[in-house]
């Protein structure tokens, strides 16, 4: 019965980046500060291979991106509220280094959402008014950052009794197992 979980998972991921409205386009990203602490933002699913790497955009001037350079450790969690399920994801992020992918890539994303990657000041910098925003006109912060995972845990909340398994990779291959909700 764990495949059947894990092919629920994976089709679920996958769904998400093809369906806007999908509950697990968004989800949280958690990465290590420099100073150890956990951090979290929100992130948007973009894309998820066969082999359920996945992937995000960002700046390459944020804050993540410095912590995935200290230390590549991500958890990603996932919550469909509807079908009351959570998959909580344990890996190693990585960022794009081609060129040419990143560069293809840019210019595949929808003019308005480029914006985000366009801003003179890095994320996360004081101003005085967001209307004040400045952008560049030749150059981007453009990153992508794939995330290969190792651990995939899966909880289905239900009225009765909840279901939760744990799926490791091994080699490459996944292992699941039923674990105690």
């Amino acid at each position: 019965m764990t495949n059947q979980l894990f092919k629920n998972a994976k089709e679920a991921l996958i769904n998400a980046t093809k369906d806007a409205k999908h509950p697990f386009r968004y989800f949280t990203m958690a990465t290590i500060g420099i100073n150890k602490s956990p951090r979290l933002r929100t992130v948007v699913l973009r894309e998820v291979k066969e082999d359920l790497t996945l992937k995000i955009f960002t700046d390459k001037r944020s804050k993540k991106v410095t912590h995935i350079k200290e230390n590549n450790n991500v958890c990603l969690l996932f919550f469909d509220h509807n079908k009351m399920l959570q998959l909580k994801v344990d890996g190693k992020a990585y960022l794009e280094q081609d060129e040419k992918t990143i560069e293809e890539t840019w210019k595949q994303i929808r003019i308005g959402s480029k914006k985000d990657y366009l801003t003179t000041q890095e994320p996360g910098a004081k101003i005085k008014d967001p209307e004040m925003i400045e952008y560049l006109d030749t150059s981007n912060h453009f990153a992508i950052v794939h995330i290969i995972p190792s651990k995939i845990e899966y909880l289905e909340l239900k009225k009765e009794k909840h279901i939760r398994a744990l799926f490791s990779k091994e080699e490459n291959t996944w292992e699941g197992s039923f674990i105690v909700p």
